[in-house]
Order: C-alpha cells, then structure tokens, then sequence
C-alpha cells in the first residue's frame, strides 16, 4: 500500500536521512501535522514501532492521539488502523503509543529501545533529564527521533541541541504560518487580533520568537530593546563618561550573577554579565579585577551587594561584604537599599526601557531576563507574586538590584547660567535639559 501525502516545502529537509529531525516556531505552522502524517506513512510502508512523548502526560488526552485519529479518518486509513484507548494498532503488526517521560526511569524506559521512532510534541518543556536518557534509548538501526515545539527560552535543552551546535546527525526547520499553505482563514483572524492586543505576546505565538511566557516579568521590555536596536555589539565604555558600577546577586555555592553598568546620558550600558556557580568572594573579586582591566572599563564606581552578603558561613570567619570592603575600600562597596521584590522589580521596567546591551558579552544575562517569570499556583490556578527560584532568577535579581539603584539616580540640579547648546535637535540646537532626555543611541550621534 503507498501513501502519497501533500507537504509544505518547508519541510522538504525533514524527508532526509537523519536520526534528529526538528521543527520549530509558531502556530499554525503546521508541525504536528507533517509529523502526525509522516508516523502514518511510515506504518503504513512497513511495520513500525512509534513513541509519542510529551515531558508530562496526565491522561491520554495530553497526547497527539486525537490529532492521529483524526489524520486516518482524513486520509482513508480506518480500514488499516485500529485504535484503541491508549495505542494504535496497524494491520500489518504496526503500534503508535503515547508516553510522558516523567513515567520513565533508568530502567523503565529500556522498554523503548525496539522502537523505531519517538515523537516529542511540546518539545519545549522536555528537561534535559528526559532528553539524555531518550537519545540513547532509541537505539534501533535507523531509528530516529523527532521534535516539534514553539520556541519558548533559547536554554530550553532542544533548542541548545538543535540551535547552539547540532550533530551532524541532525536537521531542523523553522516553520510558521507565513510557510504553511493552507493556513485556515479562523487562524488568520485570531493572529490578527493577537497582534492587535499584544504584539509582544503574538510574536512568540505566531512567529516562534522566543520568551513571551504569560507569567513573564521583562522578556517584553527585552524583545522591545532587541527591536529598536538597543542589544548590539557597538556599545562601549564610554571613558569620559561615569564610572562603571556592578550590580549582583551572589551566594556561597549557588550562582552568583554580576551585570557592569555604565550611566550614560538619556539611560545606562549593559557592557558585561558574568555568572557562575560554586565561587564565592575569594574566587569574585580578581575576577571582578580582571574583567574591568581586561575589557579596559575604566575606573571602578560602585560594587553594589545584595542584603545577605552581610552574611557569614561556617566556611569563613569573614561575609561577603566584608571580604569586598578589605578589597575595594568602602568607598566602592555599598549594600543595595533593602525593598520588596515587587519594587525592584517595577524598577526594572522602568529603567530596561533606558538600557541598551552589549549582545555579546551579556548574551547569558539577556536569555535569563527573557526566561524570568512568576512562579505558577497550580492549586489557584494563578501566577504568584513571587519570581519563580530558578536559574533565571539570578541574572533577573542581580538586573533588579542595579535598577533600583539606577532609578534613585537623580540628575545634579544645574545653574542657570551653566545651559548651554548643543548641536541637535530642532533649529541644530538642545539644551542640557533636552541632553537629558535623549537615548544612548541619539546621545551617541551627537
């Protein structure tokens, strides 16, 4: 029996021999479909075992079971497949079943390793724990595995597998709705209206692009800044500018996070982020020292410490904070002010708005602020007022505690006969009041 199927262009390197195939983006794209015919097709071409995963499945309705019965009614299949409550059946010894990696252990999963293919739907919440045991458990001669996800974070493990450096082995498509030729008129008037409501929100849905999750706390002012040109590699140390400062959230083996900011006129530059876990004081402060002379930051202005570096541990006769003042002076160490997290984190919005980074060297630190969201209540069914305690938390804190410290800035008051022009603006003319209000980037044009 040959099944011939329609398939959208894009997905023409899909069809290729490669044990990891990917498709990802937004809505409407048409992934689950093209892997939901393919699983048919390749039943119904020879005996096949096939494994759809999701990280969790609660129920059998979690999974693409429907969207399979629904592809043999449309394609004429019911004489060739039986489906039952928890697995499809071909007439030919073919069997589809459907799983949640979070039943699996080292040993259970070895239950797989027969099957010819696994289908990840949803990929972007597999954690890296399902997808290392998974790779090596579909084992069989020419077995592959597949993934489809909307993009969520650009740490997600699938992304990183496909997106950062892929295997030889591997190939991935980009698919949106634009690539999808019967792309239903009901889908066009739902993403019209997204766009309308929240085009940062739409972005992420329909296009694919990355952190727009509902319990997101800045990845909308992010993305804004990525799209007025605000995250680039030509932002600079300024020298004739303010001194840089340091903003943190560091913790004795835990991550400790450190962004490098520089006052500019009209905002703040974003010139490095650092981070990593299992150092402390000791290990930070040549660090520290070799950063600022090493990219040639200029003179240092303040280190800015959270609360709990007062803290001592069983490790050290000495806190944090006083390890930095012997170090530094206390001139250069300062606590930042104690505040509610909902406060630094209305101080954050405020001050990203004025913020432009340096793509490279804060690369790390942008995909946490993407990443950082509220934590989710499943018993309220609601987001917490409370960030959620995850790696992003760190990046996002350390960012929190540099804006409320940014946004206490207050311009030093100017005499009167202290304005002066200068070449911008209306007429080629602008006060310094008017110099305070400019951007970094109009700033830089002067």
């Amino acid at each position: 029996m040959i099944l011939s199927l329609e398939v959208p262009r894009k997905f023409l390197p899909l069809l290729s021999a490669k044990r990891y195939k990917g498709a990802y983006g937004g809505r409407g794209g048409a992934k689950s479909h093209f892997f939901a015919e393919r699983a048919l097709k390749t039943c119904v071409a020879r005996p096949s075992r096939i494994v759809c995963i999701r990280e969790i499945q609660d129920s059998i309705r979690d999974s693409v079971r429907q969207l399979l019965v629904d592809k043999i009614q449309k394609l004429g299949l019911g004489h060739f497949f039986r489906v039952f409550d928890g697995e499809i059946r071909g007439e030919n010894g073919s069997l589809i079943i459907f799983k949640g990696m979070q039943s699996y252990n080292a040993e259970t999963i070895k239950s797989l390793e027969a099957y010819d293919i696994a289908w990840v739907e949803e990929a972007q919440t597999l954690s890296q724990r399902s997808l290392d045991m998974l790779r090596p458990t579909i084992r069989k001669e020419g077995s592959e595995l597949w993934f489809s996800w909307n993009p969520r974070y650009k740490t997600d493990p699938v992304d990183k597998f496909f997106r950062s450096n892929p295997p030889d082995e591997a190939v991935s498509v980009m698919v949106n709705w634009r690539d999808n030729p019967w792309f239903p008129d009901v889908l066009a008037k739902d993403m019209a209206r997204d766009f309308e409501v929240d085009p940062d929100k739409a972005d992420s849905v329909w296009n694919g692009a990355y952190g727009s999750s509902e319990g997101a706390i800045l990845s909308r002012w992010v993305n804004e800044a990525e799209r007025e040109g605000r995250i680039n590699n030509d932002v600079v140390f300024d020298p004739y500018g303010s001194p840089i400062e340091i903003s943190s959230d560091i913790g004795f083996r835990d991550t400790a996070s450190w962004w490098f900011w520089q006052r500019k006129v009209g905002g703040f530059s974003l010139l490095k982020y650092d981070a990593a876990s299992g150092l402390d004081a000791d290990d930070w402060i040549p660090r520290l020292q070799d950063t600022i002379r090493d990219l040639h930051l200029g003179r240092l202005g303040k280190i800015w410490l959270p609360t709990d570096a007062r803290a001592k541990t069983f490790q050290s006769k000495h806190s944090s904070m006083e390890k930095f003042l012997a170090a530094f002076g206390a001139e250069r160490v300062e606590i930042v002010p104690p505040s509610k997290k909902l406060d630094q984190i209305s101080a954050a919005r405020k001050v990203i708005k004025r913020c432009e980074f340096h793509r490279e060297r804060c690369e790390a630190g942008i995909d946490g602020l993407l990443a950082w969201e509220f934590e989710w209540i499943d018993d309220n069914n609601v987001f917490s007022r409370d960030p959620l305690h995850n790696w992003a938390s760190h990046p996002g804190d350390s960012f929190a505690y540099g804006s409320q410290i940014m946004e206490q800035y207050i311009v030093p008051e100017k005499k009167k006969d202290e304005a002066r022009y200068i070449g911008v603006g209306q007429n080629n003319t602008a006060t310094l009041d008017d110099l305070w209000r400019l951007t970094p980037q109009q700033s830089r044009r002067i």
